[in-house]
């Protein structure tokens, strides 16, 4: 299913290389979906989930789109360098890269172990900067270029732990990579809050959340993906640096004068 969100110049994604991370599942398959469908070149990232990479290609294969599946561990020098590569080799120069991958915990710091919060910093913000420093690189030399950080609205609270730091992280270096990069790459991050058609989610945890955001819903995965085409074109080319943040104005302060 692709989203229905209309786009102002999207036309000008169409034949541009694409590369997602964690692209194979939930939020990063969606993206992959509609880049693909706006006609661009997907190249869609994986690390360990093989036949949900395989199943997200053949099924946009029967929609007339092709996706490239990649394997790699973004965490680690080597195969982000390899990604970048190989993506280049097998798709075109690199247009647009989306960091979609960011894996989640949220443990008390004092009850963490520390494997878990490395693991979380690597994924997260070690992951952002191997992937932008070796796709950027290229971009910047070639003249042109669009990334997207995926972040997270945790960036505003103090009590979603390591993923909260790490998604912190990722908006530093947005807003660095936005300045190093200038002028011929865009840096910019979407920040969404609890997306509406994640799995699992407790019920009365979702009622809570949306009793309390002023558009009186959350945010679907479609208007995400939709966001991310939208700031690959010509109408956000003065924007970089930026973080947007796709909550319903759910972390907007109120003050009752009642």
């Amino acid at each position: 299913m692709v989203s229905k969100v209309p786009l102002t110049q999207v036309s000008a994604i169409s034949q541009q290389v694409c590369l997602i991370t964690g692209a194979s599942r939930t939020l990063g398959a969606e993206i992959s979906r509609r880049m693909a469908a706006e006609g661009a070149k997907v190249a869609v990232n994986y690390h360990q989930s093989a036949e949900a990479a395989q199943a997200l290609c053949q099924e946009q294969a029967a929609a007339g789109s092709s996706l490239v599946p990649i394997q790699a561990d973004v965490s680690q020098p080597d195969q982000a360098q390899r990604l970048v590569d190989q993506t280049w080799e097998q798709l075109g120069p690199i247009d647009i890269l989306v960091n979609n991958v960011g894996p989640y915990v949220d443990t008390p710091f004092l009850e963490m172990p520390v494997d878990d919060f490395d693991r979380i910093l690597a994924g997260n913000i070690r992951a952002t900067f191997l992937m932008t420093q070796a796709a950027g690189r290229k971009m910047k030399e070639r003249g042109r270029g669009v990334i997207i950080n995926i972040a997270a609205t945790d960036i505003f609270h103090r009590s979603h732990s390591v993923y909260g730091l790490a998604k912190s992280g990722v908006i530093h270096l947005t807003e660095a990579f936005a300045l190093e990069l200038a002028p011929e790459v865009r840096v910019n991050a979407l920040a969404p809050d609890l997306i509406a058609d994640n799995e699992g989610m407790d019920p009365a945890f979702v009622a809570k959340s949306i009793a309390g955001t002023p558009a009186g819903r959350l945010v679907t995965r479609a208007e995400v993906a939709a966001m991310v085409a939208l700031l690959c074109t010509p109408a956000f080319d003065i924007v970089t640096g930026q973080t947007i943040a796709m909550d319903g104005g759910r972390r907007l302060p109120r003050i009752n004068f009642g």
